[in-house]
Parts: C-alpha cells; structure tokens; sequence
C-alpha cells in the first residue's frame, strides 16, 4: 500500500495513491566510437537512450480514470517526484486497457532523475 503520510509518490505536485512496488529503469548515454580510415577515431555520445522509465501500479476507479486521462492528454508537461528524486518532462504513452477495482501499470517515459 502506498505511504501517503509522507508523500512517497508526487505526480505534478500531488500525492499519489500506488499499489505494490514502483519501477524505475533509468536509462544512460551510450559512447559510440566511429573509425575512419587513414584517420583518427571519432567519438560520439548517443542521448537518445537516456531516458527514463518510470512504472506505476494504480487501483482502477473513475477518479484514477480520469486523472491518467488528464496526464496523458497534457503530454510531456509531467513532473514525478518519488523518494526525493525528480523525472521530469515525463510523458504517459498509451493509456493500458482498465477494468474497475483492477490493478493497472501506467508506463511514463521522461527525463533522468535529477
């Protein structure tokens, strides 16, 4: 169950209710080493891998429904904040199927915590 009492999980600066454990995968920049012929190595840094996935199992109700409805129509404008750690320009990509008093996994992929 969620500890609500010390705002555990804030999602655009409300508490949120969970169920179970969050999971937070945190992605990394990756070196990518290019040789040339007849010249030096050229090193990049791909960041399109450095991106955060961020999941949360929430109790299904009208409320929640129409909560990650408003966060999956506000885009990439979501700032989640859990155990003091913020993930922000976090987006909610598909809206999992929902049945009520079931047990969902909403999927936000964002920025790495800061």
């Amino acid at each position: 169950m969620a500890i609500l009492d010390y705002g555990d999980l804030l999602i655009n600066g409300k508490v949120e209710a969970y169920e179970g454990a969050i999971k937070i995968e945190a992605g990394s920049k990756t070196r990518k080493v290019i040789p040339q012929i007849n010249g030096s190595k050229i090193i990049t840094t791909d960041i399109s891998s450095n991106v955060s996935k961020i999941t949360i199992k929430i109790r299904v109700t009208p409320a929640s429904n129409d909560k990650y409805d408003a966060l999956y129509n506000n885009g990439d404008n979501n700032t989640i904040t859990y155990r003091d750690k913020n993930f922000s320009g976090c987006s909610l990509e598909v809206l999992p199927e929902r049945e009520d008093l079931g047990t969902v996994d909403y999927v936000f992929y964002g920025d790495p915590a800061v």
